[in-house]
């Protein structure tokens, strides 16, 4: 047994913090609870009329309240579905539009970033990302401009066949910096979300 390699154990992490956007996570806490209750007591309460005039009339109201409790299931799931889609275009379509501007970026273009729309969500979030997307072009449109005083300065002294392929390559680099941040691309991401 003293052979067997010991393995270290891993490192256990528990979230303590549920509530991490308190404005955006209690808007949906409080509209899902409140669907949620206002079907139940409508249901609630149409079982009570149901039960009480069964009673005074003297009648068995039992199908009565079968399909009262299928109707107000139904009823609950359809009102449930519609704001869960509501609630995830609202949600999916930043994030959606979000995931269009990284690949851009990643494929080295810089798009135009529009706001979002009225209605949508995580603006919070969108905002930080517009920052830090400006950011980089700034620091990208910083480098180009770098790279072409470096180019400018070099340009009398490359005399060597190693130094003008060199001045070349900064030159193709400067070159293609400087085309990312001068022309943004804009039209591909005005239809999304």
């Amino acid at each position: 047994m003293a052979d067997e390699p010991h393995k270290p154990a891993r490192p256990t992490y528990v979230r303590r913090t549920y509530i991490l956007d308190r404005e955006f996570q209690l808007k949906y806490i409080t509209l899902l609870a409140g669907i949620g209750a206002g079907s139940i007591l409508v249901f609630g309460l149409l079982a009570h009329r149901v039960h009480v005039s069964a009673m005074a009339s003297g009648v068995d109201g039992g199908e009565t309240l079968l399909w009262l409790t299928g109707l107000g299931t139904v009823g609950t799931g359809v009102a449930l579905g519609l704001f869960g889609l509501l609630f995830t275009h609202r949600v999916a379509g930043p994030v959606h539009v979000m995931s269009l501007y990284v690949a851009a970026l990643a494929a080295g273009r810089y798009p135009r970033l529009r706001p979002l729309r009225k209605g949508d969500e995580l603006k919070s979030f969108f905002a930080r990302f517009s920052e830090a997307f400006d950011r980089i072009r700034q620091r990208e449109a910083e480098e180009a401009h770098a790279l072409e005083s470096a180019v400018e300065a070099l340009k009398g002294s490359a005399t060597t066949p190693e130094a003008r392929a060199a001045l070349e390559t900064l030159t193709a680099l400067q070159f293609r910096k400087r085309q990312a941040v001068d022309n943004p691309t804009g039209g591909t991401f005005k239809s999304v979300a």
